[in-house]
């Protein structure tokens, strides 16, 4: 049996860009347990958590979800790319809100941590697999969503984090090898 709940937006996530209403519908099956086919919604599983409502937490095991994050990025850079290039700016808001909901979840889920849209900046400051300048970049790309600089400067802190996120993932591999040789 399918079920919805309404929630409250919670403070930590309350962002006009992302919830401009106070509450959020959530069908509560898809976020049980982890499924390539998890719409990316904004935050849903930051939502249920920050609500106490028992789900998965991807942000545990964030180095998993990453690769599967940027993938779905590239799909929505390539949907943007074509309406930027068909001058059709208008029509990239949702892509864009989705395309910066998935850039904070991987960035917060590499680092153990759920999203919080409040004080994220300070937040941001003390991770350590971040691209260069990213607080100044994303406030510009959180004030501008649907302009063509915006989708340039996200699909640039996406190039920048991958290579990061792959640099983290080689490191963590070395660690773990010789974690189990000395075992």
């Amino acid at each position: 049996m399918t079920q919805f709940l309404s929630l409250k937006v919670p403070k930590q996530l309350n962002h006009p860009l992302f919830f401009p209403e106070k509450e959020i519908i959530i069908e509560t099956e898809h976020y049980a347990a982890w499924s390539e086919s998890i719409p990316f919604e904004a935050f849903p599983f930051e939502v249920l958590y920050l609500n106490e409502v028992v789900s998965y937490t991807p942000w545990t095991k964030g180095a998993e979800h990453v690769k599967e994050i940027l993938e779905n990025w590239k799909q929505i850079e390539t949907e943007c790319r074509l309406l930027f290039s068909e001058r059709k700016a208008g029509q990239t808001l949702e892509l864009m809100k989705r395309g910066i909901s998935l850039f904070l979840a991987a960035v917060f889920w590499l680092h153990g941590r759920p999203v919080m849209l409040r004080a994220w900046q300070e937040q941001m400051e003390s991770f350590h697999t971040i691209p260069v300048n990213v607080t100044e970049r994303l406030a510009f790309i959180l004030s501008r969503p649907a302009f063509y600089p915006s989708y340039r400067q996200l699909s640039e802190l996406f190039q920048e984090f991958e290579k990061q996120y792959a640099k983290y993932m080689m490191k963590h591999a070395h660690v773990k090898k010789n974690v189990q040789a000395e075992a």
